[in-house]
């Protein structure tokens, strides 16, 4: 890289490549081999896995070292039903209407949306899905629950990259295309109750989609 970059860009760079499959499950990532690529010594690399083993993207495996932690989607049921309660919580803590720059940031999900349907590309869907989950965060007026909401979300975005490829895409952009539409409209206005709504009902919808293809993680109750 021509710059060396921060824990933080590290951390941002790595986390994305594992939640957009990039670096899919079982990956190995060495100290050494990390170090060189982005040109700084291993002490930040290891700050920045340690990091990524807290939120449940890497693991120490003895003896191997870091890798990238794998999926368990049955598992994974627990955090969907706190990130379905989560989303109620949040409309009690978000700063509405939304800054300018936020509501832009949404408008360029919506933009890019519009061009995946000509482009069908899955890794880019993925890209608008994390772009529009950080412009969700930042509407979150708690610190304690932007970290909550942001641990949640890295924790189950790997499921719906995994099983985006079994899934109409065309339906999917469609749906994602409504709930951003949504979204703006509740951006603009002063009702955190609707903000939350409005991803409480789409959350569950996702969910209900991935239960069509893994049969045996059992729905969460309306």
């Amino acid at each position: 890289m021509s710059t060396k970059p921060g824990i933080d860009g590290i951390h941002a760079y790595l986390r994305e490549q594992i939640v957009l499959l990039d670096l899919p499950p079982g990956t190995r990532l060495r100290e050494a081999g990390l170090a060189d690529h982005f040109g700084v010594s291993r002490t930040p690399i290891r700050q920045v896995l340690h990091r990524l083993e807290f939120e449940g993207l890497v693991e120490q495996v003895p003896g191997a070292g870091a890798r990238v932690s794998p999926l368990d989607p049955k598992a994974l049921r627990d955090v969907w039903a706190v990130r379905l309660k989560l989303a109620d919580l949040v409309g009690d803590f978000v700063r509405l209407p939304a800054a300018g720059e936020v509501v832009e940031k949404v408008e360029k999900v919506s933009d890019g949306l519009d061009a995946l349907k000509q482009s069908r590309e899955i890794r880019a869907l993925g890209e608008l899905y994390n772009r529009y989950h950080e412009a969700m965060s930042s509407v979150i007026d708690n610190a304690a629950l932007a970290r909550i909401h942001d641990l949640l979300f890295v924790q189950t975005a790997r499921v719906w990259m995994l099983f985006l490829p079994e899934m109409d895409l065309d339906r999917e952009v469609e749906i994602m295309k409504e709930e951003v539409g949504e979204t703006l409209t509740a951006l603009r206005g002063s009702s955190g109750q609707h903000l939350a709504e409005i991803r409480s009902e789409h959350l569950r919808g996702l969910l209900q989609r991935f239960n069509q293809h893994v049969t045996n993680i059992p729905a969460v109750p309306a």
